[in-house]
């Protein structure tokens, strides 16, 4: 069997395996926790402000305040307060209750008065690309109508998760599962969502009304996709768990994510973000699970300093070599090409930090918090691993890793790169595993999302900046 073959070998690693404290998750002291959220609100605020100042189309400093607090507002305060004592007392007494009201409520008004400020400031489009396409999102040529409808139709697409969530409770053992047309009768509030919702993605991902955008299809795939998630919901052989993740909260998690297209047209940069929150407050807390089921914590331990340190210098001399070695990277002498050492510096810290934040945040949220947690609940299901601790972990990490790698399959080689289209999407999905692997294993040792998010943000960095990869800059 090839995923015991790779557990064996990675058994010689042995630092990478010691605690493996995602087998057998304990509650969170909260130590620190509450200061992390804090800094990383700060550290992520300046990184992008730092970041607009290297770019090569000059910002303002309004441009950048207002940018960089978007971030801020809608990314870091929710994904780090929530992984909190305090934010999960929050979430769990007022964010959850009345179908996430509260929730849904303040992210509208927050993104009213964020768009008010852009357009009243006069800011650039070129810079907040979603201005011009509030003039004909539906409408043409009535901005403000047109966010009216924007904020009314991301309210629905914000509840609609929330209110899948109340069919878990509508599910008791022993007795007949709810059918389709029952749910429906029984839940009104959920068929004018469902309704609501496939009408206003048809609206703005089609050009039924607006002319101004290409003519295309996808609204009615996406709001078909919400109705085919709900009758998945209510199948008898999708069954949720007090004790752990099943097919039911995967399919909840695929209706968080469907928020992301909400914010794509107008496109927001810090949209999938919101998507993000939604995942937390209704699969890690919605679930009533724990947020140590999750790894849902950012805690910092000296334990886990020294763990990531080694990690990120093992995972550095394994794929560097390979990297280059596969001719996958193109390294750049010009990439510090900058007056001091301390602008260089700053580049590189700030690109680490975003890389991390933008990009290790979502993805190791969603791979390690929900996928790989998804995988190890079913593997203890099943009762032979259940004493192993670190094959446990490992086999989790493994299947867990393919996936993610092949998640990536679908990136397009750079210029420069001197390799097929397909060569380059195999050696990407391998290279992606592999990185993959430590950021699993950081979140097996420690159950703590934070060493497997430094490591990412690290790993991509230096393929990027001193290797000249052509990954995806979400910046």
């Amino acid at each position: 069997m090839i995923s015991k073959f790779i557990c064996d070998q990675l058994m010689n690693l042995g630092f990478l395996t010691n605690r493996c404290e995602f087998a057998a998750p304990k509650r969170y002291s909260g130590n620190g926790e509450l200061a992390f959220a804090v800094i990383g609100c700060v550290l992520w605020f300046s990184a992008i402000v730092i970041r607009l100042g290297f770019s090569s189309k000059p910002w303002t400093l309004t441009e950048k305040l207002v940018e960089a607090a978007s971030f801020v507002v809608f990314a870091a305060v929710p994904i780090f307060f929530l992984a909190t004592y305090e934010g999960a007392e929050l979430a769990r007494r007022v964010l959850l209750r009345n179908n996430g009201l509260w929730f849904q409520t303040v992210t509208c008004f927050l993104l009213g008065v964020y768009i008010s400020v852009v357009k009243l400031l006069g800011l650039n489009p070129a810079r907040f690309g979603w201005l011009n396409q509030f003039d004909r999102l539906i409408i043409q040529d009535s901005f403000w109508l047109n966010v009216v409808l924007f904020l009314l139709g991301a309210f629905v697409v914000l509840r609609l998760p929330f209110v899948m969530l109340g069919l878990r409770e509508r599910k008791p053992h022993g007795f007949k599962p709810p059918t389709l047309l029952s749910t429906i009768k029984q839940n009104s509030q959920l068929t004018f969502l469902l309704i609501a919702n496939f009408i206003y993605f048809s609206l703005i991902h089609t050009s039924l009304i607006s002319t101004a955008f290409k003519a295309e299809y996808s609204g009615y795939f996406i709001g078909s996709a919400y109705i085919l998630i709900t009758v998945l919901l209510v199948s008898p052989l999708v069954t949720p768990s007090a004790t752990r993740m099943t097919v039911f909260d995967l399919l909840l998690t695929g209706a968080c994510l469907l928020s992301l297209f909400c914010f794509s047209r107008p496109f927001f940069s810090f949209g999938p973000f919101i998507g993000l929150t939604l995942f937390v407050l209704v699969v890690i807390f919605g679930t009533r699970l724990g947020r140590e089921h999750f790894g849902y914590s950012f805690q910092i331990r000296k334990t886990d300093v020294f763990y990531t340190v080694k990690a990120v210098l093992t995972a550095a001399l394994i794929l560097v070599p390979l990297a280059l070695l596969l001719r996958f990277t193109q390294p750049q002498a010009s990439t510090f090409n900058l007056p001091t050492i301390a602008h260089s510096v700053l580049f590189f810290l700030s690109y680490a930090i975003l890389f991390g934040f933008r990009v290790g945040l979502f993805e190791e949220i969603l791979f390690r918090s929900g996928l790989m947690v998804f995988i190890r609940d079913q593997i203890q299901a099943q009762a032979p691993l259940q004493r192993d601790r670190k094959r446990l972990v490992l086999l989790s990490a493994v299947i867990g890793s393919i996936i993610f790698g092949l998640c990536h399959i679908g990136n397009e080689p750079g210029a420069g790169i001197a390799l097929s289209p397909f060569q380059y999407k195999a050696i990407y999905a391998a290279l992606a595993t592999l990185a993959s692997m430590f950021y699993a294993l950081a979140f097996g040792e420690t159950n703590r999302l934070w060493a497997s998010i430094t490591i990412h943000g690290i790993v991509d960095t230096i393929a990027v900046l001193l290797l000249g990869a052509s990954l995806v800059v979400p910046f």
